[in-house]
């Protein structure tokens, strides 16, 4: 039984990673994604088996005028003896004169796979995007841009999106793979599917302290794809502390021969140090610092990252099924 649902899962797997992609703007990721990967992936809905909900704002590239600026709101919960996932999200992402606000539900169907808690999940997210621009920012010289026929800069457009994903988690390691912004057809906004891969496994110290190494592959199939590399330490079940180092592949296929082309895959290089706080068994807070390992720490275009979260429900019986990831 276990062994089918695995072959299911790598069958996902190449079909998401054969993915024809179409030109676009890099997605939103947040650095946080470790403590709710509902950010990266709608199969992780309910995984907790408590209902959650996260607000996060991210205020990249602090300093500049026009820099990403970005909040999400995150709620999700379970049902049906946990094995059915359902939740919703929020975001609002702002990136010089473009500005974006997405609406979507999210869906995961869990089955367990064997008596020790593993389970497998395959989730869905469907939902709008809204684009406009900032009138107030932009500036046309030429009647003829085709800025104006666009209708960008009139009524706000909206577009149909979905995600999909899926979750694998045991008590000692995770892993997920999810594509999103599926949905090609933008007009102007080039957007293209995005590929998410994620790894974790947990490493006990002793009773009181735990290390989860983890890695993120980031991957749109037409810029630089990007890799994460992170490790935590959690201390006493309160608090999480973690370093995170981001570094763009530059494969040459891709690559432009261009400055800007250089300067792209570098700019994703950044070292990250993230902290969660369990305030209560209820309320958590966390915290994210992007330092830039590339030409922009030379003006200090430094990254800041703001959680607050809120849990209600049974507490998980972490012996059998920990939640960690």
């Amino acid at each position: 039984m276990g062994t089918c649902y695995l072959r299911s899962f790598l069958l996902l797997a190449c079909a998401l990673l054969y993915a024809e992609s179409s030109r676009a703007q890099q997605g939103v990721v947040f650095s946080q994604y470790a403590f709710n990967g509902l950010v990266l992936n709608p199969a992780y809905a309910g995984y907790k088996e408590k209902f959650n909900s996260t607000v996060l704002y991210r205020n990249q590239w602090a300093n500049i005028e026009g820099a990403p600026t970005t909040i999400s709101l995150l709620v999700d919960g379970s049902m049906l003896n946990n094995l059915l996932g359902i939740g919703g999200h929020i975001m609002s992402d702002k990136v010089g004169v473009q500005q974006t606000l997405s609406f979507f539900s999210d869906y995961a169907y869990r089955v367990l796979l064997d008596k020790q808690g593993t389970r497998l999940a395959f989730g869905l997210s469907i939902g709008l995007t809204q684009l406009s621009l900032d009138e107030n920012m932009v500036r046309l010289n030429d009647s003829s841009d085709p800025l104006l026929a666009s209708g960008l800069l009139g009524a706000p457009i909206f577009r149909p999106d979905f995600n999909v994903g899926i979750f694998l988690d045991h008590k000692h390691f995770s892993l997920g793979l999810s594509g999103a912004e599926l949905w090609k057809d933008y007009k102007l906004v080039q957007k293209h599917p995005q590929l998410y891969l994620t790894a974790a496994t947990l490493v006990p110290i002793n009773p009181r302290y735990l290390l989860k190494p983890s890695i993120f592959y980031k991957d749109d199939f037409v810029m630089q794809p990007s890799v994460d590399l992170n490790v935590f330490l959690m201390m006493q079940d309160a608090v999480w502390l973690g370093l995170l180092w981001r570094n763009g592949i530059p494969l040459k296929s891709r690559l432009n021969k261009t400055v800007r082309g250089e300067a792209f895959y570098s700019s994703l290089n950044a070292l990250t140090f993230l902290a969660e706080i369990f305030v209560s068994d209820n309320l958590y807070v966390g915290y994210a610092y992007d330092f830039p390992l590339n030409s922009l720490n030379q003006v200090t275009l430094h990254t800041h990252e703001v959680m607050l979260g809120f849990t209600m429900g049974k507490k998980v019986q972490r012996v059998l099924t920990p939640r960690y990831f």
